[in-house]
């Protein structure tokens, strides 16, 4: 499940207006504490169920055994899995890639944050490890994406395309500087290490967060000091 800006006071340019949980690119803490307990609300669980890491590019995991969770702990995690039940962990993206993961059999979920960075450095890849390792299977895993940039709109250097596969670098004459698919290659690394195709649902442009700023925060249209959209996974 993932959070939009929902119907916001204003326009995109406005870079907090609407429904925004993250803590940590600037927005009030009046805000964020009233948006996490809308969906505290929403959800039936208390707020301290809501974990909320603060992310830093890295391609660090963190297991969630307890709530509340600790911030020190979740300080500078990419991803997150849990075991607890009725426990929403979650990240916070305006453009990157969220994926979340989850195999209902054996009670384990997942979600990570994953930059060109972070995608590069296997963010996604250390979440299946961790994941595998509290018990779930590969056959059992099924991931979903979360609104993020397209390929369209992510425009990148060439500093940064060499550092991709070529299939996921796309250059068009009207483009000045090649265009990366990151939904497209985090999708491709799934399918690499083992995920069914048709155990993932993919990315669609409809989700793009550059595209759609008026339904997505998207820090290519308001900067990186604007909300965020949450991509969680809760165990019933």
């Amino acid at each position: 499940m993932f959070t939009s800006r929902g119907k916001a006071d204003g326009t995109a340019a406005i870079p907090y207006s609407g429904f925004n949980l993250c803590h940590y690119t600037g927005d009030t803490q009046m805000h964020v504490v009233e948006c996490r307990g809308r969906l505290a609300a929403w959800l039936s669980v208390p707020e301290d169920n809501i974990v909320v890491p603060r992310q830093i590019h890295s391609t660090e995991v963190r297991f969630i055994g307890s709530v509340p969770a600790d911030p020190e702990l979740i300080e500078g995690m990419d991803a997150l899995v849990t075991t607890l039940k009725g426990v929403a962990i979650g990240v916070s993206t305006a453009d990157c890639v969220p994926v979340a993961l989850v195999d209902d059999n054996a009670g384990v979920a997942g979600v990570a944050h994953a930059g060109w960075r972070g995608a590069l450095g296997g963010v996604v890849l250390r979440l299946v490890e961790e994941m595998l390792s509290r018990g779930a299977d590969l056959s059992g895993l099924q991931a979903f994406f979360g609104p993020a940039i397209c390929c369209d709109c992510f425009e990148v250097g060439e500093e940064v395309a060499v550092r991709f596969p070529d299939k996921y670098v796309v250059r068009k004459p009207e483009w000045p500087r090649p265009h990366v698919d990151l939904p497209g290659f985090v999708a491709a690394q799934l399918c690499d290490i083992g995920l069914r195709p048709d155990r993932i649902v993919s990315f669609s442009p409809e989700l793009c967060t550059c595209c759609h700023p008026e339904r997505y925060f998207s820090a290519r249209r308001s900067g990186v000091e604007s909300g965020r959209n949450f991509t969680f996974v809760i165990l019933d």
